[in-house]
């Protein structure tokens, strides 16, 4: 039996956790490697990997952000042993080019401002929370962040007007 939890003010077990936040987390590790088959499998690992320390992780208010980070984490790791390049296609759901645009930006940024940038964009997670989870400083986590929108902003910049 699941042990309840309070979580951002209500009562919640493993799997009413897993059910809120299994989404979130999927969208946040498709839009870091853009690979479908990639993301589902590191946050398979990574909510295995809280499952199993749930009794201590389900008391913290930031379990979201160490899931979401663990995904990725396993993303990188998979990229690193597998293929070693992240597929833009992965992120679009529908044909749109502006989608696939973007994602190509998202997936071209150095790792550690992606990271941030899908920690903090796409998780919804505050900059101390991602410093946390990315182990650097709050200040370190604006800079990454700072270089990442501008270089979304050059990269999705329209030149043919």
């Amino acid at each position: 039996m699941d042990a309840a939890i309070s979580y951002v003010g209500v009562t919640l077990g493993f799997a009413e956790f897993y059910e809120s936040e299994h989404d979130r987390v999927y969208r946040s590790a498709l839009a870091f490697c853009g690979r479908p088959d990639v993301a589902q499998d590191a946050v398979q690992e990574a909510f295995a990997r809280a499952y199993a320390r749930w009794r201590r992780l389900s008391r913290q208010e930031w379990v979201t952000g160490w899931v979401v980070s663990t995904a990725i984490n396993n993303c990188r790791r998979a990229l690193r042993r597998g293929s070693g390049e992240a597929a833009p296609g992965g992120v679009v759901s529908g044909p749109s080019a502006d989608r696939v645009d973007v994602a190509r930006a998202l997936l071209a940024l150095p790792a550690r401002q992606r990271q941030a940038a899908v920690l903090f964009h796409i998780a919804d997670q505050p900059i101390t929370q991602v410093a946390e989870l990315m182990g650097i400083s709050e200040g370190a986590v604006k800079s990454h962040l700072d270089r990442a929108r501008k270089s979304l902003r050059d990269a999705l910049e329209v030149t043919d007007v």
